[in-house]
């Protein structure tokens, strides 16, 4: 087997060859330590990883060394580490929301990223196609803090704009689809962290479900298999996540108490498992030993009966030391084979 079907055998919950891996983001630090190269497609090429993972390309005017401005209006700010951050958002007042225009889902330069990684990997990897379901674009556009509270006081604006971001990401979804035949979606958007959901549960099954469920059967019905992420305790919402038709649940979140042997057992003949080893722990600062061991325990919890993605538990962040790294793949590789 190769990678792309590796990614697809663990999507429809059967039993490929090997365990497939594959990271959200890489630090280009940690690929340049690793194999010589920050650039994404030759650490992925390098280190035999099954899939890339890679986003829509968006213009961006630098102002300075540090910060820029993309097609969204959103002002970022490079953090050193493999995400920048954002510093200013585009739209102040949510009840203007409908002044505000998305970047043209169709534009000539839009999957240039797409373009490279097919140019470099055709179909011997998997391409995932990274989208959003909604609410990390309200939370971009209005920022945080104006995000979650338009939730709550101007919940009629702030469906409508969310309605837009859905149907805007579904108009990408479909170009990507008819010009490149992508076949996978994976969705980023955090919305929780080791407590619980960043609103109520009856906020967001009120204000952000009814979009969600929109967004992944639109994905679905063109084609895709979707792979939904979010950090945090996710007991609110798994089951509806679940029942809306995701392929995969990631990153099965050890910081909120998740173990892969708990989640499988409770929802591994539902949907594919994609995770946990520790980002924030063993990756980090433990021994290559640890991090072997901490792999066989996900990989003797995770992998029976197939559906699974073996997986840092978010991404190989500039935290992460490449010796760890490099043996999380390298015991993947030894005991991550069907016998």
């Amino acid at each position: 087997m190769n990678g792309k079907q590796r990614i697809l055998c663990a999507l429809r919950r059967e039993i490929p060859d090997r365990v497939p891996t594959f990271e959200w983001f890489i630090d280009a630090s940690v690929g340049q330590a690793l194999v010589g190269s920050g650039d994404l497609l030759d650490i992925v090429q390098r280190l035999e990883l099954d899939a890339i993972n890679v986003r829509p390309d968006y213009r961006r005017q630098f102002r300075d060394d540090a910060t820029f401005t993309d097609e969204w209006g959103i002002t970022r700010q490079l953090t050193g580490d493999v995400l920048p951050a954002v510093v200013r958002s585009p739209i102040p007042d949510i009840t203007r929301q409908a002044d505000y225009r998305f970047p043209d889902p169709h534009a000539a330069d839009r999957f240039r990223g797409v373009e490279r990684a097919l140019e470099r990997f055709g179909d011997t990897r998997a391409i995932v196609l990274n989208l959003r379901d909604g609410f990390s674009d309200l939370r971009d556009l209005l920022g945080y803090e104006n995000c979650l509270m338009s939730l709550l006081l101007e919940p009629a604006a702030c469906s409508d704009l969310l309605a837009r971001a859905v149907d805007y990401n579904l108009a990408l979804a479909a170009v990507a689809h008819q010009r490149y035949g992508l076949e996978i979606v994976g969705t980023t958007d955090d919305i929780a962290n080791a407590r619980g959901l960043l609103m109520r549960p009856e906020t967001y099954f009120e204000r952000l479900a009814p979009m969600f469920r929109h967004v992944i059967t639109g994905y679905r019905d063109l084609g895709y298999r979707c792979i939904k992420h979010s950090d945090g305790n996710l007991d609110a919402v798994s089951d509806f996540w679940l029942e809306c038709g995701i392929a995969c649940l990631d990153p099965i979140d050890p910081g909120a108490g998740y173990t892969m042997a708990g989640m499988k057992a409770r929802y591994g003949h539902r949907v594919c498992l994609k995770g946990n080893i520790d980002c924030t722990g063993a990756l980090c600062d433990g021994t290559p030993e640890e991090v072997e061991a901490e792999v066989r325990r996900c990989l003797l919890e995770g992998s029976p009966g197939g559906g699974f993605i073996l997986s840092s538990s978010n991404t190989i962040h500039r935290g992460v030391r490449p010796a760890n790294y490099r043996a999380m793949l390298t015991s993947l590789h030894r005991h991550g084979v069907k016998h």
